[in-house]
């Protein structure tokens, strides 16, 4: 009963926060302007999947936390495109990025990560050349482990788009913040439909139920989804009642264990900022983990919108 009530109060508070929002707003928000478009060093390579990758920092800030990242997705063998929505790009992190990029993208702060996405997806036309599509941004820390052989993985698993973590809150689902798709999926109408259909939202939890959510919603119609760390998989190893599989979020509640006994290669950043766990635990949870991600990157990181 207790979930029942919890459920039925958050879905209340979002229907209003969605009704005022609505009122609220004089007409519909303008498409989100391009400031920048430019090449990489880099040239893109046809035989590797690219990767769209989404930033922001309040202080436009390009983080050591996102270039490590970065290093971490160009070893394992992708083409990246960077999309950041912070105010501007600095021209030493241009040039920075510059080396390990194939386009660098800087747009207006409209429409959260599934906008950026689409505005990629525009701009480089030439993802479909490339044998996958990663979905990705900054809401996490890492690489904590080595992810050379992820590509791999994606191409040993039976499934057409493969997120690194499911959710089954709202509706099972995909969490979006490493999704990667492979060629048959990024050439179908489903895909291209969704992407075409995106618009700028103000309220993250409306992005989240129609796109995050509306994504897997549509696309299971036609194709496999798997998460290489399952909700069910990690619940298989604990004896665990507190709540309702519906509402655990794995990388949020058993941020510990996923990284200490699974080597998760990610912490998400709101295991900072919501839950208030301080850098000092998670620093020696990587350290007992036998992670070499550099602890020093975390004390970088102030914060942001993640």
């Amino acid at each position: 009963m207790k979930w029942k009530i919890k459920s039925a109060v958050k879905d209340f508070k979002y229907r209003c926060a969605l009704f005022f929002c609505l009122l609220a707003r004089k007409r519909v928000p303008e498409k989100p302007l391009v400031r920048l478009y430019e090449e990489g060093l880099v040239s893109p390579d046809f035989a590797r999947p690219v990767c769209f990758f989404c930033s922001y920092d309040a202080e436009s800030i390009v983080r050591e936390n996102v270039y490590y990242y970065l290093d971490g997705l160009a070893l394992a063998g992708f083409n990246i495109v960077f999309i950041s929505s912070s105010d501007a790009i600095a021209k030493p992190d241009l040039e920075r990025l510059s080396l390990s990029c194939v386009r660098i993208i800087n747009r207006e702060n409209k429409g959260y990560d599934f906008y950026g996405w689409k505005t990629a997806l525009e701009k480089y036309g030439e993802y479909k050349r490339h044998p996958g599509l990663l979905l990705a941004n900054d809401s996490v820390f890492g690489p904590l482990f080595s992810i050379k052989d992820i590509i791999t993985q994606f191409e040993n698993c039976d499934a057409d788009i493969v997120g690194m973590t499911d959710s089954f809150h709202i509706c099972p689902h995909l969490q979006s913040y490493f999704l990667f798709c492979k060629k048959n999926v990024i050439l179908s109408e489903e895909f291209t439909r969704f992407f075409q259909d995106v618009e700028v939202l103000a309220l993250k939890i409306a992005v989240i139920r129609k796109y995050e959510v509306g994504f897997s919603r549509l696309l299971r119609g036609r194709f496999r989804l798997s998460a290489l760390y399952g909700v069910e998989t990690v619940l298989d190893r604990f004896d665990y009642r507190q709540r309702p599989m519906g509402w655990i979020e794995s990388t949020f509640h058993f941020w510990k264990p996923l990284i200490s006994e699974f080597r998760f290669p990610f912490l998400k950043k709101s295991v900072l900022t919501r839950r208030g766990v301080p850098l000092e635990e998670v620093a020696s949870v990587l350290v007992e983990s036998g992670s070499l991600y550099d602890t020093d990157i975390l004390h970088d990181w102030t914060g942001g919108r993640r």
